[in-house]
């Protein structure tokens, strides 16, 4: 995913969407690597929606 072409919104919903799966993924007693898969694309959606959050939120640089 390109950070910039996606929304904080966006990222959420594609959170739950993976989360979603996890629990399926686990309910259904998937295999390790079908887990660790579904859990890598989860940590780098967390990892993105944090820089999407920091780009909002943090102030530009300081008006000289």
């Amino acid at each position: 995913m390109d950070p910039l072409q996606h929304s904080v919104e966006s990222i959420r919903a594609e959170i739950d969407r993976l989360v979603a799966e996890r629990q399926e993924l686990r309910r259904n007693d998937a295999a390790e690597g079908d887990l660790e898969f579904n859990r890598r694309r989860l940590v780098r959606a967390q990892a993105q929606l944090s820089r999407l959050l920091l780009q909002r939120h943090m102030p530009g640089p300081a008006a000289a």
